[in-house]
């Protein structure tokens, strides 16, 4: 820790920054209704379209990997197995939204990204920390919110295509605009593909692992007067990936998610009511006989109702009722439950007082399977001066068992408890010498960590009948500490800009006294960007420290440093190039032991916005 207490204390000697403000930016994630960027207490994190697009992301993990606050693995590339950890918490651990709709998988808990193309992707924001107490069950490390509609009015035609390394292939179409003076549309279409690479040199298949991804999402907003609005959206994806498991296996996804909300907000009240449904399907099945897949399905149907009541200048008052049905009947798989209902009710109170902003949340769940959680948060803010703002919060949140984790035949175990968590933070922004610092320190303590341990055919590699592969277990094992700093500075110097993240992480399994698997003790993130006239160039450089591939610490995952270097060019008419390389020096990296990371790789893309 002394290590980054020291990196933050010098942070502010690199120099002048460049002006940006985030008082016209609204968010929505916070409280689930419409707030200025800089008015959330909690740490947000806000990923522009103009940044994904300039970035040399290839798709939202590598997004997400940039962000602060967040580490990523993969067993491989694109379409491959990855977890997302924010602050240390594994993806089951992280509620996943698109347009403010759940999306964690019933039957594993994690949520299926890669293969969401990015073209469908507006803006991304990132709220670190616990939050179950506004959305539930499973926002132990923070929220990640996918939204694809633009705002109202707001108005976009165009075309892109994109050729690369692996024989990757990338057309998108994208459409914006008011069909009436009170009617905004949204379309998107998009097609992905990929021969992909070898992700396991070492054995002696000597195949690539490639994919393809099609999705598309239509959405359509109508403002009847300047009280109610209504709007109704829904969003599809398919795709497929190869992996392997003994041999080369395929999977095919597909990811549909229907939502319509009804608006009305008027003097000192506001509400929405929101009706959403999300069917999320995963087959499997040897790649040379794709017959009688393994098929995993979630369907989830919501109904949520908030309310809010602007009582005077400083008090805002709101309330909520979400009601939610999973059903998992459509898996191949015999779960002995296959569906289950969660009822809950949550207050939220948010006094402004100029200097001091004060929050506090309260929710209670009811769920058919796993029993009654409260959960609670505290938060304030105090704007010390106009260049200095301390803020702190506290809450509890939990993760609920998954189906799997339940009831998953020769697995099951019914008894499990839910995973409970408690959050404690603690930071500062700072605006010194035209630069912007962002310092946070944070606690997460979590008991009843539900873990799944090998009980039989341990030695086997997935090789063979599948009843001799290797048994796996849950169990809530033991208690875990997660705590960390996380500075992040934006300044420039000259005409270039930079943007520098430093993450210390220190995780602990309390009973054994040794690091989380997969979780780096230290990540530095780096970018650079200059404009000069109509080009744009970009450097991302992501130095991750060691981590270990078993709860044991014995396998290491080494340290690594990777760059990506962008540029694009847009001509005056409308028309724009793009040249992405990525993992510029070549890096021979792993995330997951056993599995390759992506060597380097070049795209180049048009575009032509009419």
């Amino acid at each position: 820790m002394k290590k980054l207490i020291l990196l933050a204390a010098i942070a502010p000697a690199f120099g002048y920054a460049q002006e940006t403000s985030q008082e016209q930016t609204m968010v929505v994630t916070a409280n689930r209704m419409q707030q200025p960027a800089n008015s959330v207490i909690a740490p947000l994190t806000l990923v522009t379209r103009e940044q994904i697009e300039n970035s040399g992301a290839q798709d939202i993990v590598d997004v997400l990997s940039q962000q602060v606050g967040i580490s990523v693995t993969r067993n491989g590339g694109v379409g491959q197995t990855e977890s997302v950890f924010i602050r240390g918490t594994s993806s089951a651990q992280s509620l996943y939204l698109i347009d403010g709709v759940r999306v964690n998988t019933a039957t594993n808990g994690g949520a299926q990204l890669s293969l969401l193309p990015l073209e469908l992707v507006e803006r991304i924001e990132i709220l670190r920390g616990a939050r179950a107490s506004i959305y539930g069950a499973d926002a132990v490390g923070g929220v990640i919110n996918i939204i694809t509609r633009p705002e109202f009015g707001q108005q976009f035609l165009g075309l892109k295509a994109a050729l690369g390394t692996e024989d990757s292939a990338q057309f998108a179409v994208r459409a914006s605009g008011l069909a009436t003076e009170k009617t905004q549309y949204n379309v998107v279409l998009n097609a992905n593909r990929s021969d992909g690479y070898d992700i396991r040199p070492q054995d002696t298949l000597n195949e690539d692992y490639g994919y393809e991804s099609l999705g598309g999402l239509f959405s359509i907003e109508h403002r009847f007067n300047e009280a109610w609005r209504a709007s109704i959206f829904t969003i599809y994806n398919e795709g497929e990936s190869e992996f392997i498991q003994g041999s080369k296996y395929l999977n095919k996804q597909k990811q549909a998610v229907y939502g319509a909300k009804l608006n009305y907000q008027a003097q000192q009240w506001t509400s929405e009511l929101g009706l959403n449904y999300q069917q999320d399907r995963s087959d499997s099945a040897d790649a040379t006989n794709f017959v009688n897949p393994d098929r995993y399905s979630t369907e989830r149907q919501a109904i949520n109702w908030l309310l809010a009541y602007q009582l005077n200048k400083q008090w805002l008052l709101q309330a909520g009722l979400d009601l939610q049905n999973e059903d998992i009947s459509g898996s191949s798989v015999a779960y002995q439950k296959q569906d289950r209902d969660n009822k809950a009710v949550y207050v939220n109170a948010r006094a402004d007082y100029i200097k001091h902003v004060l929050e506090a949340s309260l929710r209670h769940d009811d769920n058919q399977h796993y029993g009654e959680h409260t959960t609670y948060n505290l938060g304030w803010s105090w704007q010390l001066q106009s260049d200095l703002r301390f803020n702190a919060l506290h809450g509890t949140a939990y993760r609920a068992p998954t189906f799997n984790d339940l009831y998953y035949p020769g697995s099951e175990n019914p008894n499990l408890k839910a995973e409970t968590s408690t959050n404690s933070e603690f930071g500062f922004a700072l605006d010194l010498l035209r630069a912007q610092w962002q310092f946070n320190v944070f606690r997460n303590d979590i008991e009843n960590l539900i873990a799944w341990g090998c009980v039989a055919n341990c030695d086997n590699d997935y090789s063979g009948a599948p009843d001799s592969w290797p048994l796996w277990t849950p169990d809530n094992v033991n208690d875990a500490r997660i705590q960390g700093i996380e500075v992040q500075g934006e300044f420039s110097t000259a005409w270039l800009n930079h943007r520098i993240t430093l993450e210390l992480l220190d995780t602990e399994d309390k009973a054994t006294g040794k690091r989380l698997i997969r979780r780096p003790q230290e990540q530095i993130k780096y970018k650079a960007d200059v404009d000069w006239q109509q080009l744009n160039v970009v450097l991302d450089v992501l130095w991750r420290g060691e981590s270990y591939e078993d709860a044991a610490n014995t396998q290491v995952l080494d340290s690594y440093a990777v760059w990506d270097l962008s540029a694009n060019y847009r001509f005056t008419n409308g028309f724009r190039l793009d040249a992405k390389l990525r993992n510029l020096f070549d890096k021979d990296y792993s995330t997951a032991a056993n599995y390759q990371a992506r060597g380097r790789s070049f795209e180049l893309g048009a575009s032509y916005q009419f």
